[in-house]
């Protein structure tokens, strides 16, 4: 029961990041499917803890109403989604995700440890020679560089 509504999370796509979806993300934090409330008929009530990668991000509605889309067309009758605003990170990636980023042409976040020091590698050639150009790239969690060796411009998301 409860593994239809993951699998319909795991289609809703972040806006920004349209290779990955808030499964992915990590911006789902827990689903309970309830009976329910006050005898309103057959049906399931889910619950979603949902957890934004920033507390301003202006794909935040956005999101909550494909949350909703997704869940209702899976069966759900009501859904109710908690939003949550603890701290998001960046290392709650997995390895897959990172690389559907790199693959999309985002540089995938650092690790944690890595910073300040550190910089992306160019998605597009791999080199490490890449230069900050603005550290407010064209969303909240990305950051533009360019690539020395290619001469690419290229997103990279920004490690949190």
């Amino acid at each position: 029961m409860v593994e239809r509504y993951w699998e319909a999370l795991k289609g809703v796509m972040d806006p920004e990041i349209p290779v990955l979806s808030v499964v992915e993300m990590g911006m789902v934090r827990g689903l309970e499917v309830l009976p329910l409330e006050g005898g309103k008929g057959p049906g399931e009530r889910v619950r979603v803890r949902f957890r934004p990668t920033f507390s301003g991000c202006p794909a935040l509605r956005v999101i909550q109403e494909e949350i909703r889309k997704a869940l209702e067309a899976a069966g759900a009758k009501e859904v109710e989604i908690a939003t949550e605003f603890a701290p998001w990170s960046t290392e709650e990636l997995s390895p897959a995700a990172r690389a559907k980023l790199e693959a999309y042409g985002i540089a995938p976040p650092l690790p944690l440890e890595a910073l300040p020091l550190a910089e992306p590698r160019c998605p597009r050639c791999g080199s490490g020679q890449v230069v900050l150009k603005n550290p407010f790239g064209p969303t909240l969690c990305k950051s533009l560089y360019q690539c020395e060796a290619c001469k690419e411009v290229f997103e990279a998301m920004k490690t949190v």
